[in-house]
């Protein structure tokens, strides 16, 4: 025997591995399965949305708009007291929520007379109806633009378009007020620094004129240019003074340097450069060429010769006198530079002196000034601004505007009976497939092959209808009894199913088994017995369940007849307790009286025996076997047979119970070759169309359904 756990078909499936969800076509199924449950659920949310409408209070809306200028109009080009940035958003945002303010919403009442109005919120005070009212209000931007919209409902449309347009009246005036109210408290503020500038002015003009006495000065200013230009001029005449005297001490000290150095005077001269010196140097030259001529043709004691150098002698005395006269004159007129240059340095000095004096005096001077300027301009522009305020109180621009004014609405936004219906069918639809759904995977009852498939993990070979014959035998025995049908073929194609395997076929010993009791194994072994000696094979049918026999029932057989309980205690040879059948090909044994303990006479050798030498007779031994869950039966036969088939009943199994019993066998290592879909309702919309698809080919509708009868579970 295979000892590791195997699947049939698990080879096949693992390419291409179901998927854990509904596709498309089952979810069509799940739909139509629960169609009833879905339209339930739609009618109940479409008529909780009618009558919700019907009974609501007819709300009618109101809107009236306000443009929040992006820029103040300029009438006059005088710059505005404050300095609104209207492109700010939380400037515009500012607006929004001051509309929406309890503040707000009381003068609107008294601007529109709501505030005395008996229909509108009867019965409270002003505070309250301002409280109130703020819950019919709603303060909204319109997107991408400078507007907002004031919206009021409320069930009377007059009251709601009043109410709108007085809070957005109210917000505008209120506006204008406060930059009214800021201006005026601007002209009064401007007003009383004027008088303050006004007053600092001439206390200043005081203290100018004061210090101007103190100094002994109309001007200082003009004093301190007469000032610099007498230092200038003086620093000027220094400068040449300076020149002439560094000339006159240059001379006077080479001339000194000669003398000291006994250089002859004629030879001094012509440093002396003096007008005098020079004429008279000439002369004694011109005589002494003379003397020197006369000297050659006379000779000493001639007249003219003694004329001659008595007029030299003279000429050379006046020579010196001239030479001396201009060394005196070299020398006084270099003492008197010398004098100069001190004494104009003297007074350079005073003059800086006089300069720095009046420099200290201009300080005060200056800052007194200087502050009598500043008050002058501050009290001019004072003055200035004062008289724009003024101007620009007389002109005022509107800053926030309306737009357009709310109106009556002529029917009410809500509730409307049309869009509540189109909601109701919307939501209705939307529930009714999410109930469905819910529903559906809330209830773990296995109802199509590919839930089988999909959490089972085995193939399903047939799915058997639901049978509505009332007998047992003839629920049992539809293979036989009814040869044509949609039962018969179901069981044909479950024989086909079984025989065109390998596998299959080289494994005679087949048990049936399920999760849970009253699934219909025991139908469901009969009827596939029945359908394989059909076919010309020798088949023979074993009643393993030991606790709960079904197949006596089914062929009309004592309950105490011998069968598989006795055979195993040795009573009987198994050949003796076979129970002889109408259908050709078939044998079968049933349970026998039930056992007290069916798991431990399971176990024993001599069913091993017994199957052994079944093989060797029969092409396919059918052995109905007890539940997996609850009980140990099924388990005991597990290493006897060749393979088995789970039957899972169609609304009945729960997946979960299902997954375990599978999850038990496969442990077991004998192959599962798959299982098989029993009790399907074809009378249903959804499995009709779901399961027959294709069943109207070759047979009739099974025309003997009974609508009040019971469905078969035996087994």
């Amino acid at each position: 025997m295979q000892k590791t756990p195997y699947v049939a078909g698990a080879e096949e499936s693992s390419e291409g591995s179901l998927s854990k969800f509904p596709d498309w076509r089952e979810g069509v199924a799940i739909l139509m399965e629960r169609a009833w449950l879905g339209v339930l659920v739609a009618v109940a949310v479409f008529l909780f949305f009618f009558f919700q409408a019907r009974r609501q209070t007819p709300y009618y809306r109101s809107t009236a708009t306000l443009l929040v200028e992006a820029q103040i109009p300029k009438i006059l080009n005088y710059q505005d007291i404050l300095a609104y940035n209207t492109r700010n958003l939380e400037y515009f945002n500012t607006h929004i929520n001051a509309l929406h303010s309890r503040n707000m919403m009381k003068q609107a009442l008294e601007r529109s007379g709501l505030e005395k109005n008996p229909k509108f919120f009867s019965g409270k005070t002003p505070e309250e109806k301002a409280e109130a009212a703020l819950g019919l209000v709603t303060i909204t931007a319109v997107e991408k633009t400078r507007m907002i919209n004031v919206v009021v409902e409320h069930p009377d449309p007059q009251i709601a378009s009043d109410l709108a347009n007085a809070l957005a009246q109210s917000y505008i005036q209120q506006d204008l007020d406060n930059r009214m109210g800021i201006s005026m408290q601007a002209i009064d503020w401007l007003r009383d620094r004027s008088e303050e500038y006004r007053d600092k002015l001439e206390k200043g003009l005081l203290e100018l004129q004061e210090y101007r006495e103190e100094t002994g000065s109309v001007s200082l200013e003009e004093d301190q240019n007469i000032v610099i230009e007498k230092l200038k001029a003086l620093n000027g005449v220094l400068t040449m003074a300076q020149t002439d005297r560094i000339q006159a001490e240059t001379m006077w000290k080479s001339v000194q340097g000669q003398l000291d150095a006994e250089v002859p005077l004629a030879q001094i001269a012509a440093v002396l450069n003096d007008p005098g010196v020079q004429p008279a140097l000439q002369k004694l030259q011109d005589q002494q060429r003379e003397v020197a001529g006369l000297q050659q043709r006379y000779r000493s004691q001639h007249p003219d010769l003694q004329q001659a150098v008595e007029l030299e002698q003279k000429l050379q005395k006046q020579f010196e006198e001239a030479c001396r006269a201009a060394i005196y004159a070299l020398k006084s007129r270099y003492e008197m530079l010398v004098e100069r240059e001190r004494n104009l340095q003297t007074a350079l000095e005073e003059q800086e002196k006089a300069s720095f004096e009046l420099d200290r005096k201009l300080v005060r001077y200056n800052e007194l000034k200087r502050n009598i300027e500043a008050d002058q301009e501050i009290h001019q522009a004072v003055i200035a601004r004062m008289k724009e305020a003024s101007v620009s109180e007389s002109l005022p621009t509107d800053v926030i505007r309306l737009a357009e004014e709310a109106r009556p609405a002529p029917a009410p936004f809500r509730p409307r009976p049309g869009q509540a219906m189109v909601r109701g069918v919307a939501f209705g639809l939307i529930l009714g497939f999410g109930a469905i759904f819910l529903f559906y995977y809330a209830d773990h009852r296995f109802r199509r092959n590919e839930e089988v498939e999909r959490l089972l993990g085995l193939p399903v070979l047939s799915t058997v209808p639901l049978i509505f014959d009332k007998s047992v035998r003839e629920r049992g025995l539809v293979a036989h009894l009814k040869q044509s049908g949609e039962v018969a073929e179901a069981f044909r194609t479950l024989r086909a199913s079984l025989l065109l395997r390998e596998d299959v076929r080289n494994a005679p010993v087949l048990m049936i088994t399920s999760a849970g009791p009253g699934e219909g194994k025991s139908l469901i072994s009969a009827n596939l017995a029945v359908s394989l000696a059909q076919d010309g094979r020798r088949v023979l049918l074993v009643g393993a369940d030991l606790r709960r026999p079904v197949l006596a029932k089914i062929f009309g057989a004592d309950q105490d007849r011998p069968g598989l309980a006795e055979v195993l205690k040795g009573e009987y040879r198994w050949q003796e307790a076979l129970y002889p059948q109408e259908v050709p090909n078939l044998d079968v044994m049933l349970s026998g009286r039930i056992p007290s303990h069916p798991a431990e006479l399971l176990g024993r050798k001599p069913l091993a025996d017994f199957l052994r030498e079944a093989r060797g007779l029969y092409q396919h031994v059918v052995i109905d076997a007890p539940p997996v869950l609850g009980v140990s039966d099924s388990l005991v036969l597990l290493p006897h047979v060749d393979g088995m088939l789970f039957v899972v009943r169609y609304g009945v199994t729960h997946s979960m119970g299902a997954s375990h019993a599978v999850l038990k066998l496969r442990e077991s290592g004998t192959p599962c070759i798959g299982s098989i879909l029993n009790g399907v309702n074809l009378n249903s919309m959804a499995n009709y169309y779901y399961y027959r698809r294709y069943g109207g080919y070759a047979y009739r509708h099974y025309q003997s359904q009974s609508a009040d009868a019971s469905p078969a579970s035996e087994g």
